[in-house]
């Protein structure tokens, strides 16, 4: 499946650059298997963000003293006497204060890759000069002594001898070569961001570039180069789900940190080995229609017969489902506002409220800023929220939230009676309690599930993916099912970051609690909880979904 120079111009690619390096990415990506639609989204998400949109294939080492101090702090970052960063605010961010070894080095290159990459990655001490030599090369930097030799056997050349070599006729093969010793095709396979980027990076740094460049990539591939249904990956399933649900884990342990999925009975899965831990295999299956890969239990699964196995294309469209249509009660009634306690049931209509219109990313974005301010959920005067007698109202927040931005959230759905009536193509009319029902939190986590994605939704399974995808202006959704139906489950919106509110990151960058905005027990418009609410044990369930 080759590229066009129209894809790479579509990711902010000059044409120049487009035109320099397609010929060598596709030969490249067609040689070592990238190429199916996700992988090759992956892979060019991550070479463009890498090369700064393949303009850049030789690493610039030309740092300032705050540029060393901030990328190296162990080697070039003050500290105080108890051993601590000293810090200084810069353009309203606080920074770490350089040291006297930065000062010396700052804006000197090959100084700063000889005394940064020496006696590491096979270079030798700093006066052999291995550190300048072996500096990062290629489309996605290749790095150190080791993996220049290591790309020469790879490639059939001796590149330690002409290191340049690698910033020029290879610079497309380095980007493969590193792609694929670390196996990124399996985690574009399985769609997962995520594991790329830590994989590339270390850590998380900008990854909503990275996330904004696969989206782009995903829409050129859909648009420019349209394949055949079926192409992709497939899923062969070996064995199938005993009980009537098994946790599907991202580690071969029982913890609501290790949560990804719950496994309906009869669910069938691809058993890829056996797991670190005795009793574990791991699996790949199809969750919401993306293929995701975990642990489960081994004793909980039933082979297959050898005839009932066949791959199942994963990137094939979903079967026509029948029409299902949105329902609301009636819009734009002038009395169902924010001040009132009542109308529930109902879609906010007052004139002024604001909607999501905006086509670029920082601008929907905005755009949500607006609505959650305009919705005012903590104000006492916004009694459509505000919690009373043991009520408490996050599915009708949730549901004004989605429904000003555009994002379909059904306040109130379809009864089983109308569904069949639909389903038989009858025209079936909105009467309240006959043939449609009001949804609580509980009944809004099985819609997503049951009905989501043909309303424009999309699971996520990771939440640095989710919070970048609401700072991408996307309305993004944490919902969680109640163990006990007869108590409520919880619904939040997860909203977009500012300089002023941010959500809560490790040391890495990977978000451990996102932004929220929420109605409940307690109303706030932007907030990050004190912990990870939706893995309490009061809950059964719960998913992360994003909405374009």
């Amino acid at each position: 499946m080759p590229i066009t120079s129209e894809v790479l111009t579509r990711l902010g690619v000059s044409r120049a650059n487009a035109d320099r390096h397609l010929e060598a990415l596709n030969a490249a990506m067609a040689q070592h298997g990238i190429d199916t639609p996700l992988r090759i989204a992956h892979f060019l998400a991550q070479v463009v963000h890498e090369s700064g949109h393949l303009k850049h294939v030789e690493e610039n080492l030309n740092y300032s003293a705050d540029g060393l101090a901030n990328t190296w702090p162990a080697r070039f970052g003050a500290r105080d006497a108890s051993g601590a960063y000293l810090r200084v605010m810069v353009g309203g961010r606080s920074r770490i204060k350089p040291n006297a070894a930065a000062l010396q080095l700052q804006r000197k290159p090959e100084a700063i890759a000889n005394a940064c990459y020496a006696s590491r990655m096979g270079n030798r001490d700093p006066a052999s000069g291995d550190g300048w030599r072996y500096r990062g090369r290629g489309l996605i930097q290749l790095t150190g002594r080791d993996n220049y030799r290591e790309f020469g056997r790879w490639v059939g050349e001796d590149v330690l001898a002409d290191p340049d070599a690698v910033a020029g006729r290879h610079c497309a093969r380095s980007a493969v070569f590193f792609w694929n010793r670390r196996g990124l095709n399996a985690l574009a396979d399985i769609d997962d961001l995520h594991g790329i980027t830590r994989a590339i990076n270390g850590g998380l740094n900008g990854f909503a570039a990275r996330r904004e460049l696969l989206e782009k990539a995903r829409r050129a591939l859909r648009e420019l180069l349209p394949v055949a249904p079926g192409a992709g990956p497939a899923l062969t399933p070996t064995h199938r789900v005993v009980p009537a649900q098994l946790n599907l884990r991202s580690a071969p342990q029982v913890s609501p940190a290790t949560w990804i999925a719950t496994l309906n009975q009869g669910s069938e899965v691809e058993l890829c080995g056996e797991a670190d831990s005795a009793g574990w295999v791991k699996v790949r299956v199809v969750v919401n229609r993306v293929l995701r890969e975990g642990h489960v239990a081994q004793r909980y699964l039933a082979e297959l017969p050898a005839r009932a196995r066949a791959a199942t294309p994963e990137a094939a469209p979903a079967p026509a489902l029948p029409a299902i249509p949105a329902v609301h009660m009636e819009e734009n009634r002038a009395d169902v506002i924010r001040a009132r306690d009542g109308g529930r049931a109902y879609p906010l209509g007052e004139p002024d409220r604001p909607r999501r219109r905006a086509a670029s990313a920082a601008g929907r974005a905005a755009m949500l800023r607006e609505i959650v301010d305009y919705l005012d959920v903590a104000a006492p005067a916004h009694l459509r929220y505000r919690p009373k007698g043991g009520s408490t109202y996050c599915n009708i927040y949730a549901c004004d939230y989605c429904y000003l931005a555009g994002a379909y959230l059904p306040r109130v759905w379809w009864t089983d009676r109308a569904l069949q009536r639909i389903a038989l193509g009858e025209s079936v009319a909105v009467a309240y309690g006959d043939t449609v029902r009001e949804l609580n939190a509980n009944a809004l986590h099985d819609w997503l599930e049951e009905h989501g994605t043909r309303f424009g939704w999309h699971r996520e399974f990771d939440l640095s993916s989710l919070q970048a995808a609401a700072n991408a202006g996307e309305v993004c959704l944490v919902v969680a099912r109640r163990k006990d139906l007869n108590r409520s489950g919880h619904i939040v919106a997860v909203v977009p970051e500012d300089e002023d509110r941010l959500a809560h990151r490790d040391a890495v960058g990977e978000v451990l609690r996102p932004l929220e905005s929420q109605a409940g027990t307690r109303n706030f418009r932007h907030e990050v909880s004190r912990s990870a609410w939706w893995r309490d044990a009061r809950f059964q369930s719960h998913a992360y979904w994003r909405h374009p």
